[in-house]
């Protein structure tokens, strides 16, 4: 798609979906509303954005809303050439993994509301499959698919969360509050828990549903740390104390972290004996050997590594709880661009 085929608007905030505020969609409202979430994509967003408009050929009618975390990038120009709402958060101090979403699902007016990451290439072949799954069963409110590829997964599968390109019912989303814009990271996980302590259920498909390029490598803990990711479990956990369920899954998920760090204040203990350091270092090596025969050792490194660094933000996370998300300042959000036509027919319909 090279020409533009939207209306553009400079910086007029964002208003709500007459769907997020009352609740019912009307009758011109799409099947599917696809919120593709970005920063600095431009690489990719191009791929990502022709990959869901090959998707949404299987559903009768769908919106595309892009929602931009102020890119330093060419992201919002290459965006601007594709017949989409394109809506940008223009500072970085409002920016966070969840808060495109938390923007995208104020303004979408499908049934459902498909998330994409804008690095993602999206697979085709599954949404009306996943549509007509939320549709049969009303007590699932959620579903998704493998990202990157399926080991050998032949059947529908009840999962704790969903996460990379899922598929919402809106209704049940915004009933529980959606994602939730501060949390620095674990929002699907935080979404996923608060979703099934309501009563829901939800899906994993047996297929791949997108390929996602995976960060790795020994600088990755610190790229982590750098952008604020590593404090998201700590906020988490302590939003979630008011729900006992939610705070024991949410410790049970971090079990790996937590024993390293019971480890390490283990191996501060021993300190105070000459046998008992030894006895630490020994089994410290034996574990770290082991891990390394099986992963490499420089994956070996970076799990370590990130595991601490994880602790680290945790606990820092903890001690700076993530705001309501009432308060989050919707009214600040850009609208760079508003498609034209706003609902897309599909041409197999």
């Amino acid at each position: 798609m090279s020409e533009r085929n939207g209306r553009n608007v400079d910086s007029e905030p964002v208003a709500e979906s007459d769907a997020s505020q009352s609740g019912d969609g009307g009758a011109t409202d799409p099947t599917v509303s696809v919120v593709v979430v970005t920063y600095n994509e431009a690489d990719r967003i191009g791929r990502c954005l022709d990959s869901v408009f090959e998707l949404c050929e299987e559903v009768p009618s769908f919106e595309v809303i892009l929602v931009d975390s102020n890119s330093s990038d060419d992201t919002v120009d290459i965006a601007r050439e594709y017949p989409i709402t394109v809506l940008r958060i223009p500072s970085d101090d409002l920016s966070t993994p969840s808060a495109g979403r938390y923007v995208g699902t104020n303004v979408a007016d499908g049934e459902f509301v498909l998330f994409v990451d804008g690095d993602m290439d999206v697979t085709d072949g599954w949404l009306r499959r996943a549509c007509d799954l939320l549709r049969e069963y009303p007590d699932v409110a959620a579903v998704d698919g493998h990202l990157n590829e399926n080991r050998d997964h032949d059947e529908i599968v009840t999962v704790g969360a969903v996460r990379g390109v899922a598929l919402y019912d809106a209704q049940k989303l915004r009933a529980v509050g959606g994602f939730d814009p501060f949390l620095r990271s674990l929002e699907d996980i935080d979404l996923g828990f608060r979703l099934g302590e309501s009563g829901y259920r939800l899906c994993r498909l047996p297929v791949v549903v997108a390929e996602h390029p995976v960060a790795s490598g020994p600088t990755e803990p610190f790229r982590r740390l750098r952008n604020g990711y590593v404090t998201g479990a700590g906020q988490a956990i302590r939003k979630s104390i008011d729900s006992p369920r939610r705070f024991v899954r949410h410790l049970y998920r971090m079990r790996n972290k937590l024993f390293v760090g019971a480890w390490g204040v283990l191996g501060a203990f021993s300190l105070l004996s000459p046998i008992l350091l030894v006895g630490w270092l020994g089994m410290t090596a034996a574990g770290f050997y082991v891990l390394a025969s099986e992963r490499g050792l420089t994956e070996a490194v970076t799990l370590i590594l990130g595991q601490m660094l994880t602790l680290c933000g945790m606990i820092w996370g903890f001690r700076d709880p993530a705001r309501p998300a009432s308060e989050y300042p919707i009214d600040r959000i850009e609208t760079v661009q508003v498609a034209e036509p706003p609902v897309h027919t599909s041409a197999s319909e």
